[in-house]
């Protein structure tokens, strides 16, 4: 099949892009021209046609719709220079121009596979996320935040109602935080997500702190401004592990998705008739316990570690049940293999993944 991936030089994207080379289909892919410094990046793969465009645009779209038998869309405005506006425009609008553009010119279209999101269950009057049962696609949030995450859930009803509105072969896949192993280490070679300076940048600058205006979770409740006091007192400038504790003392846990689980879910949704018309959890085996882990880092990178709770709530693991089920997924990589292969990565060994590259960079050479 010639398969058009919106955003397949992107993270997800270029390791989607080997599995489907690898079952002798040919690539399409559509790239943001400010995305310039990973425009190039599979270049170096037979069957994959490079095309620039803006999902804002309906004639791009339309383009780069022609003549393909399926759709992966990654695309969307994230972690980038863009307002709410153009956050919308980009992830709502441009679903629906790839929608249109769908029922123009591809009514046979095989499949359509929208990449959506674990915030479709996060409700923008809680500060964070805290749910002490396994999170099942029936779970979904009334108010996910602006701009993301909320931009982001209107693709995804865009996609399933046009499959039963107009017949548009759709499908939703959740993702679970994504971790791509090149970006688990920060440049001295420590785990970004449970280091004590990440957490302290996070809460130094009322600026960066979003949740101020969040019912209950203000700056004024006495009990966030002691975390935050805490959080901020505690730092003495030498790095170390933090042990992230709810504000009831539970200590945090995260469900996340290696990106090769990531991209072998998305390959079955292809392949899966089961798949259409159907919204489906999808991450990986790593579920992070942060007392679980912090310890044994601590140890590994001979660094101390301290408790201390943190005002944002993180508490959650996806059920999978549904994805195992009716597409056979079965995830591989847990906590072990990502550590592994992000110090392989590190080390300039040979991996099975695509590293991410620069983001919104200028195009090299």
């Amino acid at each position: 099949m010639k398969i058009l991936v919106t955003g397949a030089t992107g993270r997800i994207g270029a390791n989607l892009v080997t599995r489907l080379l690898d079952a002798g289909h040919s690539i399409r892919s559509f790239v943001y021209p400010g995305d310039a410094s990973r425009a190039r990046k599979l270049d170096a793969y037979d069957d994959v046609e490079t095309v620039f465009g803006d999902l804002r645009n309906p004639e791009d779209v339309s383009r780069a719709v022609a003549g393909v038998d399926a759709i992966y869309h990654l695309a969307a405005a994230f972690q980038g220079p863009f307002n709410n506006r153009q956050y919308l425009d980009i992830n709502a609008m441009g679903t629906l121009n790839i929608l249109e553009s769908i029922r123009e010119r591809c009514p046979n279209l095989h499949r359509f596979v929208y990449a959506s999101t674990e915030g479709v269950y996060w409700d923008a009057r809680v500060n964070g996320r805290y749910f002490e049962e396994p999170i099942t696609e029936d779970m979904t949030g009334e108010y996910p935040n602006m701009a993301y995450l909320m931009t982001k859930w209107l693709g995804e009803e865009l996609a399933l109602v046009y499959h039963y509105q107009y017949g548009v072969p759709a499908c939703a896949m959740r993702f679970s935080t994504v971790i791509e192993p090149s970006e688990f280490l920060n440049e001295a070679g420590l785990p970004r997500l449970f280091l004590y300076s990440a957490t302290y940048e996070t809460y130094r600058d009322p600026k960066s702190y979003q949740v101020d205006n969040m019912p209950g979770n203000d700056k004024g409740d006495p009990d966030v401004k002691a975390m935050i006091e805490n959080l901020i007192g505690g730092w003495d400038g030498e790095e170390k592990l933090l042990l992230s504790l709810n504000p009831n003392g539970v200590p945090y846990r995260q469900h996340f998705g290696d990106v090769r689980d990531i991209a072998d879910g998305l390959a079955l949704a292809l392949q899966q008739d089961e798949a259409v018309g159907e919204a489906f959890n999808l991450a990986g085996a790593a579920i992070f316990d942060w007392s679980e882990l912090v310890p044994p880092l601590a140890e590994r990178y001979n660094l101390p570690y301290v408790e201390a709770r943190v005002p944002f709530m993180n508490y959650f693991e996806l059920d999978l049940t549904k994805i195992k089920t009716k597409l056979g997924f079965q995830p591989r990589h847990n906590f072990d293999s990502i550590l592994a292969t992000a110090e392989a990565i590190r080390r300039g060994d040979a991996t099975d993944v695509i590293p991410t590259g620069v983001m919104f960079g200028e195009a090299e050479g």
